[in-house]
C-alpha cells in the first residue's frame, strides 16, 4: 500500500507539480554555504519587521513579495516624479550655469578692482610723497621769500628817502626819520659789500650821493646851532636843547663821516670854551 501510494504520488510529482526555484532557500544548490545558513536566519529572526511579522502570523514568503511589491511601485513613482519635474531640474541646471557664469563675472570685476586699488594705491603714495616734497618747497620759498623780503627792505632806497634827504630842512621830524632809515641801509650796504652781494652794486652809487648829502646838511645845521651859542645868554638854554634834541646829528657824522664830526666838535669846544 505504501509503495503504491509513493508510486502515484512520484508519477502525479512527475506531471501535476511544477518545478520550485527557492533561491537563496534552495539548501540543494552547490552555490549555497550550509555554514552561513545559521547565521543569516539569525539575522534575520532579530529583524524588527520579521518579529513583528512572526508575531501577527503574517507569511514571510508573502510578506517578502509584498515588500517586493511595495519597493518597486516607489521606485516606479520616484522615475515618474523625476520625469514630472525633469523641466524644474533642467531649469534648475541652466540657472545654476547661469549663476556660475554670474559669479565668474564678479570674481574678475573683483579681481580688477583689487588691482585698482592696488594701483590707486601706488598713485596716493606717490601724490603724498609729492605733497610732503611740495609741503617742503613751500616752507623753504616761505623762509628764502622772508629773508628776500627782508633784504629788499634793507637795501631799496625809496623815492620818499631821496626827497626827504634832499628837499627837507633837517630840524623837522621826516628828515630825522630818513636819516635814521640811511643809517640803517648804509651799514647793512656796508655788511653785504663784505659778501660780495651783487645787489648791493644797483644801489651803492644812490647811497654814496645821499649819505654826502646828509652830510652835508647835518653839518650845515649843527654848525648853526653852536654858532647860536655866541648870541645873548637869554638864547642859551633854547639852543642847548636843540642840541640835545638833535643829538643824533653828531652821532652820524661820527659812522659815516669822522673827518667832518671832529670838526663840528672842535668848533663846539671852542665855541663853549
Amino acid at each position: 500500500m505504501a509503495e503504491v501510494l509513493t508510486d502515484e504520488i512520484g508519477v502525479e510529482g512527475d506531471e501535476d507539480i511544477p518545478e520550485l526555484n527557492l533561491g537563496e532557500l534552495d539548501l540543494t544548490s552547490q552555490d549555497y554555504i550550509l555554514d552561513e545558513v545559521p547565521e543569516s536566519i539569525e539575522e534575520n529572526l532579530e529583524d524588527e519587521l520579521v518579529q513583528e511579522a512572526l508575531r501577527k502570523g503574517v507569511d514571510l514568503r508573502q510578506y517578502s513579495r509584498q515588500i517586493e511589491s511595495d519597493l518597486r511601485g516607489v521606485e516606479n513613482q520616484s522615475i515618474e516624479d523625476y520625469i514630472k519635474e525633469s523641466r524644474h531640474i533642467a531649469k534648475l541646471h541652466r540657472q545654476i550655469q547661469s549663476c556660475d557664469t554670474i559669479l565668474e563675472r564678479m570674481e574678475q570685476m573683483l579681481s580688477t578692482f583689487q588691482e585698482d586699488l592696488g594701483s590707486i594705491s601706488s598713485e596716493i603714495q606717490t601724490l603724498q610723497e609729492q605733497s610732503w616734497s611740495m609741503n617742503i618747497k613751500l616752507k623753504n620759498r616761505q623762509s628764502v621769500k622772508g629773508e628776500l623780503s627782508q633784504f629788499v627792505d634793507d637795501i631799496v632806497v625809496t623815492d620818499g628817502m631821496v626827497k626827504h634827504i634832499l628837499d627837507t630842512p633837517t630840524l623837522e621830524q621826516p628828515f630825522v626819520e630818513q636819516l635814521h632809515e640811511l643809517d640803517h641801509k648804509l651799514n647793512f650796504a656796508k655788511l653785504q659789500a663784505f659778501k660780495d652781494t651783487a645787489a648791493i652794486a644797483d644801489v651803492k652809487d644812490v647811497l654814496e650821493r645821499l649819505r654826502i648829502k646828509a652830510v652835508s646838511k647835518v653839518r650845515d645845521s649843527l654848525m648853526t646851532l653852536i654858532a647860536q651859542f655866541r648870541k645873548p645868554l637869554k638864547d642859551y638854554q633854547v639852543t642847548q636843547h636843540n642840541m640835545l634834541k638833535f643829538r643824533y646829528f653828531y652821532e652820524f657824522l661820527s659812522a659815516h663821516h669822522r673827518q667832518i664830526a671832529a670838526e663840528v666838535q672842535t668848533e663846539y669846544i671852542d665855541t663853549m670854551s
